[in-house]
């Protein structure tokens, strides 16, 4: 198993429990906050928002990049 290979089940296991938690959120009387929810909280604030470019830059680069 490749370096490679660790880096994308990684990433596959980030992207489940995103989808689970997404999934618990839609439940009735859930106090498990939508992605949604939790990013519109996120981005309220400046340090939230640049935070959110970050997070995505760095995933952009770390995934996309070869």
């Amino acid at each position: 198993m490749s370096a490679h290979d660790v880096t994308v089940a990684g990433y596959l296991a980030i992207a489940g429990c995103g989808a689970g938690l997404q999934a618990l959120s839609a439940r009735p009387r859930s106090r498990t906050p939508s992605f949604g929810t939790l990013l519109s909280r996120v981005m309220r604030t400046r340090s939230g928002r640049v935070g959110a470019v970050a997070g995505w830059a760095w995933f952009g680069l770390h995934l996309f990049v070869r």
